[in-house]
């Protein structure tokens, strides 16, 4: 992926507009809400790997639009994609929705998925979609650290302990037993962590950051959204996980202070068809309705991400992609084939 991209994300207009949920496109961008196609009495079942909040305004505004019959199950990425390898031969989910581009690119390459190209392609940029059409992202999540202020302010403050907002601070000993962070063997947001730690550190230094911020971490999580709940909470101080997920939290009255990191590892969650599925016509028919400007104005409403789609505003107090301190490298493809190598590692002792 190129950085440049990043940037146009946030900063570039598209000018398409979707005609119908699978239908052309419009070259004035001021066409009205689309139609979709008539899918009474067609079933889509879908597993879903974020919030569930997200799915189900996704699927209540498919299904107002073409009367499909929409149902889902909320399931971790790797829970999600260990489902889909078990069920292979008898799929019973048509899509897989959210999670890691990691965990898709694995799944594809597996040979879990079918590709598919949306007439609808054009409205997310090339950077964030697979080549052969096998996955397409919806939104950019970027990893931060979380920390419960008023816990801080109570607790840590008056004792002259610096807020952690480096990846150095949280080696710290006063905050060991104090953090929580998702569990990379089944969590996109923890195998987002480490592998951006890795790549970005390389292995050397990458390993030895890893190994002492380990014996750090109280609680590994199976769900990446989790450790801002428990932060928000005031179960634990710290936590690390991606910063939608952390804002969210906030919005809800529970304030986590968010610092999104030097080099901070990032992804985008997708949208891919499960091979060997039951109701293609339904499939096809959803995956070209995420891609729009309407899908991409829920997805930044209830999750605070980025949208894929550069027609959609990204979510108020969002500083533009260009100013963030991402990881500009990060090689999602690598993230996913080194998952269970890194895992295996990183849980060895």
């Amino acid at each position: 992926m190129k950085w440049k991209a990043l940037a146009a994300c946030a900063l570039t207009a598209v000018a398409l507009a979707v005609a119908g949920c699978g239908g052309g496109q419009s070259s004035s961008g001021k066409a009205g809400a689309p139609q979709g196609p008539d899918l009474k009495g067609k079933k889509l079942v879908m597993y879903v790997s974020f919030h569930e909040d997200t799915a189900k305004q996704l699927a209540d505004s498919f299904k107002k639009k073409t009367g499909a019959d929409v149902s889902f199950i909320r399931l971790p990425t790797g829970e999600a994609l260990a489902r889909i390898q078990a069920e292979k031969d008898a799929p019973k989910a048509d899509i897989w929705l959210g999670g890691t581009a990691d965990a898709h690119a694995k799944a594809a390459a597996d040979g879990l998925l079918e590709a598919y190209k949306s007439p609808n392609a054009g409205m997310i940029l090339p950077e964030y979609q697979d080549k052969d059409g096998y996955w397409y992202g919806t939104y950019l999540e970027v990893m931060s650290i979380g920390y419960n202020e008023k816990r801080f302010k109570e607790e840590f403050e008056p004792k002259g302990v610096k807020a952690p907002e480096t990846l150095e601070d949280l080696l710290k000993p006063e905050f060991k037993g104090e953090i929580i962070m998702p569990d990379p063997r089944k969590s996109g947001t923890g195998n987002t962590f480490i592998s951006s730690v890795l790549q970005q550190m390389g292995p050397e230094k990458g390993w030895a950051y890893l190994k002492a911020l380990k014996p750090q971490v109280a609680q590994f999580t199976p769900s990446g959204f989790t450790p801002g709940q428990k932060t928000g909470a005031g179960e634990y101080l710290v936590c690390l996980n991606f910063i939608s997920d952390q804002t969210l939290v906030s919005a809800k009255g529970q304030k986590i202070h968010s610092t999104i990191y030097d080099q901070a590892g990032w992804t985008t969650c997708p949208v891919g068809k499960i091979k060997n599925h039951a109701n293609d016509e339904a499939a096809k028919a959803f995956i070209d309705f995420v891609l729009t400007k309407e899908a991409g104005d829920i997805l930044v409403k209830t999750t605070h991400g980025v949208a894929c789609n550069p027609d959609v505003a990204p979510p108020e107090g969002m500083k533009p992609l260009k100013e963030l301190p991402l990881f500009k490298e990060y090689d999602l493809i690598k993230a996913g084939a080194d998952k269970q190598k890194n895992c295996d590692e990183f849980f060895a002792d």
